[in-house]
């Protein structure tokens, strides 16, 4: 239990970020965007379970889950979106790094999308145009681009299987990539010669973006054909830079592949923006969307300025079937190389109308369609992926962006206040945060020497820290009803920021994720029960 003088609190850095989130919550507590105006459906509709129709033939939804009310529910401690969700009794859910909570409105609507097609069964192979019509736009992307994926393991692989490496081919990847990721690389390394390069990521004080991007030009030769990162990174929270990046590997005409499983739903995504080749997100995390859902973008046009396309709103309107289409505006590219040569893995009609046929690529060609077509998918659980993201537009990405943030800037200034700010995974100011810390992870590590993120570990200390982190999140969850969770980072070492903690010395921080759903409240209760459950000072 943490002594009187770690827990009193001062009035500086807290209260700058409680009044940042209490402004943040104001603007969503005010806004009620007509979020139809970022497409341009013309009549078309959303014709699937789940969704309404308008007078209109505009997509609309039903009115059950809204955020807000009467403006007041954060000041009285309650997130404005707080009506949409429901959690049972007291538990405090903050692991959405793991999997997130749909809106009560989503889960009702898939539960009747499941049963309508148990009294009538029927095969469902399409429909998915007219829903990434739908999503495109919230992630700044063109619907030709964009596959409604299992998760963001499935859209790693069909990604990295797709690209035509050769034996000797380099991939600059990271020391913090998720499983999914290091498994990609490794089967490359594994099967066809890939040589795999690796950036140890800085954590706490040693990190800036200009350090990380310093190391990933570090390891670039003659022979690297392609970086792969993750962004946010899981273990640490970390937003990497990732437009420089993807704009670095582009100038080196290098392929850009981009694990974006904390993005969609956390982030106002603009991907095209971002100039990444690929980009693998996940539907069940901060998007809030079901089990195995996710994203795959592919960067199939390389037109830099601001466009309005048509699209249609039939799947087999690429095989010459006639279709209605729909106007949808997309942003120009950032990235604008030459298209990489990329086969499709996983479809029932390659080569199809010519589309992806041996790996060519034609910006005027719907590869969505032909990814997209894998055989009979969950229709339910993909009409309940489109509904949280037509909510997620019609609550505002931006907005909701600025809530996350401001409410984890608000958890960091508590626990720079009570264990300091080398406690944090990354440094910690308390005035506007910076791009690194805009992300709803927070990782810190009340357990290292000094309760230093970057404290220098042996064997026996890294052992024994990983017990007794394990241990916090057992008490936390089984006598707080908190569902927080605990990693194992190879953090960097305080005697050499350089480097980073070898195999058997890494630490064992806590990882808290806070989202639309919490509330400054909820952020002071995990903080309280921390504050008895971590060791003494």
């Amino acid at each position: 239990m943490l002594s009187k003088t770690r827990i009193e609190r001062g009035q500086g850095s807290v209260q700058k970020t409680r009044d940042a989130l209490d402004e943040a919550a104001s603007r969503v507590d005010n806004a009620r965007r007509d979020f139809m105006k970022l497409f341009g459906y013309g009549s078309a509709g959303l014709m699937m379970g789940g969704l309404g129709v308008g007078p209109d033939g505009e997509p609309s939804l039903i009115g059950s889950a809204q955020a807000g009310g009467d403006g007041q529910g954060h000041r009285r401690g309650r997130s404005p979106y707080a009506n949409a969700f429901q959690f049972e009794g007291n538990l405090l859910y903050m692991n959405i790094g793991t999997t997130g909570a749909s809106p009560q409105q989503v889960v009702r609507h898939l539960f009747e999308d499941y049963r309508d097609i148990s009294r009538r069964p029927t095969a469902y192979f399409f429909g998915q145009q007219v829903m990434r019509n739908t999503i495109a736009p919230g992630f700044g992307c063109d619907p030709y681009e964009l596959v409604m994926s299992f998760n963001t393991t499935d859209g790693l692989w069909r990604t990295v299987m797709g690209i035509p490496f050769q034996p000797g081919d380099e991939v600059i990847t990271t020391n913090m990539e998720e499983d999914a990721g290091i498994s990609a690389v490794n089967i490359l390394a594994d099967r066809f010669g890939v040589v795999l390069r690796h950036v140890n990521l800085p954590t706490n004080d040693a990190y800036s973006d200009a350090e990380v991007m310093a190391r990933f030009a570090a390891e670039l030769t003659p022979n690297t054909r392609a970086i792969l990162f993750s962004s946010p990174v899981y273990l640490t929270g970390a937003r990497l830079p990732e437009k420089a990046l993807c704009l670095w590997a582009a100038q080196n005409d290098l392929i850009s592949i981009v694990d974006g499983a904390h993005g969609p739903g956390m982030l106002a995504l603009d991907l095209h923006d971002m100039g990444c080749d690929f980009y693998a997100g996940a539907g069940h995390k901060w998007q809030c969307g079901p089990g195995q859902t996710g994203f795959l973008y592919i960067r199939n046009n390389n037109h830099p300025e601001d466009r309005v396309v048509q699209r249609p709103t039939s799947d087999l309107a690429p095989f010459g079937v006639p279709s209605d289409t729909v106007d949808i505006p997309i942003p120009g590219y950032s990235n604008t190389n030459p298209l990489p040569t990329y086969y499709p893995t996983n479809t029932l009609i390659y080569g199809a109308a010519g589309i992806l046929k041996d790996g060519v690529r034609n910006p005027d060609h719907n590869i969505a369609a032909v990814l997209q077509l894998v055989g009979n998918g969950s229709r339910p659980s993909q009409n309940a992926l489109t509904e949280t993201c037509m909510l997620w537009d019609a609550w505002g990405r931006a907005d909701i962006e600025d809530y996350v943030i401001a409410l984890a800037q608000y958890l960091r200034a508590r626990i720079a206040d009570i264990w300091g700010s080398q406690s944090l995974s990354m440094p910690f100011t308390d005035g506007d945060p910076d791009p690194v810390a805009r992300v709803g992870l927070t990782s810190f590590n009340p357990f290292s020497p000094g309760a230093d993120y970057n404290a220098d570990l042996d064997a026996a200390a890294s052992a024994a820290q990983r017990a007794q982190s394990s241990a916090a999140v057992a008490t936390l969850r089984d006598d707080y009803d908190i569902v927080v969770r605990n990693n194992s980072v190879p953090h960097s070492l305080r005697s050499d920021p350089t480097q980073n903690a070898a195999p058997g010395t890494f630490s064992s921080p806590l990882r808290i994720s806070t989202h639309l759903f919490h509330s400054y409240r909820d952020v002071d209760r995990v903080v309280d029960a921390l504050i008895e459950v971590t060791p003494p000072a």
